[in-house]
């Protein structure tokens, strides 16, 4: 469900500003971790718990997703906010919060709301990557519990911090959950921690532009992807008091909502291929991405789109160009294609010389 837009990144790091100053080091500690993943190449080995397989541009679609929760006191009020806006979000939670009526009665409104999903988050938010394995499945399957004794069936799951080995990632894999990182760190436990100001002593990776401007960090990073998964947290009252203002920020600069499980824009996250450009295809249905269509031609088909000058990349696929198909294809309009060399293309196609919508010849696979 694509919805117009209002609506984050890693598993919850400093719970509340009233723990001890320790917890708040070793939460901090994890965070630093977990964003110099995101950022390691390297770490993209499969089983990195920060990392989302798809990684944009996302075509201006958002998804909000708040850790840590719930807190009795501010989850209320940013449902109440998501509602006004109409804005989907996931709600990663730790078990050890639901302990009275008041946190089963509200974990049990998110999973009836159909505007909500009600995720896991480990039962205490231990850095998962430090237990045997007896205890990450008790953290795991605690919070499972809960989640289905309120109604719920979960799908998806974080990792505290983003922190995961093969091993633990086997176990959510074993469950058949999703292991969802995120896109943009909103940083909001490090605003919340300084009264509204993210302190450099606390979170090195917030720019000092931005070290009193959690909207501004935020839509700095929706730009640079296009979108993405948000990581918020709703156990803090900065958060939410901010919310509104980034929401209505969003919508203004023209970004979209959508599901956790939108195949369009998260296909590799939800386990779903996308076909894009040049794939093969025998009916428009194959072509499963926003205005793709199937020609008929060349050999099986071909994944493509009608296009205006430029076409939309895609990570792990060669430049795009807007081109005339070859004769024989179709001449009465321009699509995409991706760019070649001689011997790129895939089976059934060949690196041809065609037409660009600008005039000049572009080498694409035809």
């Amino acid at each position: 469900m694509s919805l117009p837009l209002l609506r984050v990144l890693p598993a919850s790091l400093l719970a509340l500003a009233a723990c001890s100053t320790s917890h708040q080091e070793e939460q901090t500690n994890g965070f630093e971790d977990a964003w110099d993943d995101l950022h390691d190449d390297k770490a993209d080995n499969g089983c990195s718990g920060v990392r989302v397989p798809d990684r944009g541009p996302f075509s201006s679609k958002v998804h909000l997703t708040f850790d840590d929760g719930p807190n009795p006191e501010t989850t209320p009020k940013i449902m109440g906010i998501l509602r006004a806006h109409n804005a989907p979000a996931t709600f990663f939670i730790n078990g050890n919060r639901v302990k009275n009526q008041a946190t089963r009665a509200l974990v049990a409104e998110i999973v009836a709301d159909p505007l909500f999903t009600l995720a896991n988050h480990t039962y205490s938010h231990q850095n998962m990557a430090t237990l045997s394995l007896d205890e990450a499945r008790s953290q795991i399957d605690r919070v499972t519990a809960t989640i289905e004794e309120a109604g719920g069936t979960p799908k998806f799951f974080r990792f505290p911090f983003g922190s995961s080995t093969c091993d633990t990632m086997d176990l959510i894999k074993d469950r058949n959950f999703i292991s969802t990182g995120w896109h943009i760190d909103s940083a909001d436990w490090c605003f919340a921690s300084g009264g509204g100001e993210c302190k450099k002593s606390t979170f090195k990776h917030v720019p000092d532009s931005f070290r009193h401007d959690m909207a501004g960090f935020v839509m700095s990073q929706l730009r640079r992807n296009n979108g993405g998964i948000v990581l918020f947290h709703d156990i803090h009252s900065n958060t939410a008091n901010s919310l509104e203002a980034i929401l209505n920020t969003m919508e203004e600069t023209g970004y979209q909502y959508v599901e956790l499980d939108d195949v369009e824009t998260f296909p590799l996250l939800n386990n779903v291929k996308q076909a894009f450009f040049g794939d093969a295809c025998q009916a428009d249905t194959d072509c499963n991405f926003s205005g793709g269509f199937c020609l008929p031609e060349p050999t099986g088909g071909y994944c493509t789109m009608e296009c205006d000058q430029t076409c939309p990349d895609r990570n792990g696929y060669a430049t795009t160009r807007c081109v005339t198909p070859p004769i024989g294809v179709s001449d009465d309009f321009t699509v995409c294609s991706l760019s070649c060399t001689p011997g790129s293309c895939r089976d059934g196609l060949t690196c041809q010389a065609v037409t660009g919508a600008n005039g000049l010849e572009r080498s694409v696979c035809f």
